[in-house]
Formats: structure tokens, sequence, C-alpha cells
């Protein structure tokens, strides 16, 4: 797919491809469930929690939640209904959600990501990583989304910074700012070995073919 980085604020979700990504695959339903995972982190950390805990109840989520006790009811009721917890038991009149697993795919203008549990965990902690809300705020889902999948080539030394910023129009700065709150989120690198910088020379020669290897994905 050809990408075009210019800010994009307007969405149109492509809904033949929202579907159950478990053993059978069905569409999930509730597009405007999955715009305010991206919206809401409460919302987000709720979801992200009943997956890493494969199953959860009710007065579970409400034990390790902030959010009120009507709120996380209105949650669980949400997101059952846009497919995205199923009932899984019934432990004595208590309700055991698990969560399901889904891909989402954004097209904006042409360009296309993915949007999985594992950016809604990530989004889930915007509010204690300014980087990742600002560059939410001002750039989009889409060039989030993209630079997401960037750093995880950035930590295999794929890609610089410089060439991230680049490919998503993020400004320097900005860029280094999301590839260090996101190497702390997924626990990338080491303790020691911080995200590498460049210098203004740096890859200069390779970069264009590195441009057009993405742009052709």
């Amino acid at each position: 797919m050809a990408f075009s980085f210019v800010t994009i604020y307007k969405m149109s979700y492509d809904t033949e491809h929202v579907r159950n990504a478990g053993d059978t695959p069905r569409t999930i339903t509730g597009i405007s469930t999955f715009a305010e995972l991206l919206e809401n982190p409460s919302l987000a950390r709720l979801y992200t929690s009943i997956r890493r805990s494969a199953t959860s109840t009710g007065p579970e989520l409400v034990e390790t939640t902030t959010v009120s006790k009507k709120t996380v009811y209105d949650y669980l009721h949400k997101l059952e209904q846009a497919g995205l917890i199923s009932k899984v038991d019934d432990d004595g009149g208590t309700a055991v959600y698990t969560a399901e697993e889904f891909e989402l795919t954004l097209t904006v203008r042409e360009t296309e990501v993915s949007i999985t549990p594992e950016l809604i965990e990530v989004i889930a902690q915007k509010n204690e990583y300014p980087a990742i809300e600002r560059v939410l705020e001002d750039y989009g889902i889409v060039t989030y989304a993209l630079t997401y999948d960037l750093v995880k080539a950035h930590s295999e030394r794929n890609v610089t910074i410089r060439q991230i910023a680049s490919l998503t129009g993020l400004s320097p700065g900005a860029a280094y700012d999301l590839v260090e709150a996101l190497y702390s989120i997924l626990e990338l690198g080491d303790d020691e070995s911080p995200p590498t910088t460049y210098s203004p020379d740096d890859f200069d020669e390779d970069e264009g073919d590195l441009l057009r290897e993405f742009a052709d994905k």
C-alpha cells in the first residue's frame, strides 16, 4: 500500500475487515465502541485487564479499576455488545468474561493501518505517557499506529528515529519521545540500551530506499 503522511482526522472504518480473530472468525459489531477504545483509556484498560487475565468477573474488575462500579458494568455491557468480550461461564450467578482477539482495519485515503489488542493496551496508558497522548491528538490514530509498527523495527535496528520521523511526518523530537515511551511500555531493549538517536548525516544514502520499501507495503 502507498502511505500518505498528511495529517488526516477523518477516518473511514472498513467494517468488512473488523473480524473476531479466534478459531471461528465472525464480523464484530459496534464500531463506535472501537472508536471509544481509542479515545477512552479507562475503557481500554478494562478490556486489556480482561485480556491479560484470561477470564474476569465484574466484582474482580471493580476491585482493580479506578472507575465506579456502575461504570465497570456499563463498560462490560458495551464491550459485550460490540463483540469484544464474551461470557464463558457463570460462577454462582456471576458472569465470567473473556476477551476476544480482533483486528480492525482503518482505511484513510488509501493509508491502511491495523488496530489490534496490543495497540489498545498501549493506548490504555496514554494518560501516563504525554508523548502518546500528544501524537494521538496532534497527528491522529493512523500516524500513531504506523509509528507503533516502526518502533518495533527500530528495536531490531532496521530503522532510525530520523527515518521514523520521515516516514510518519512527526518532528524528530516527537518521534524520539514516542519511541522512548513505547520502549518503556513494551519493554524493548534493555535498561542499558535506550533508543538509538542519530547524527544529521546518518543513513542519508539508504533513507530513500527505506522510504520506498515502506511505501510499497
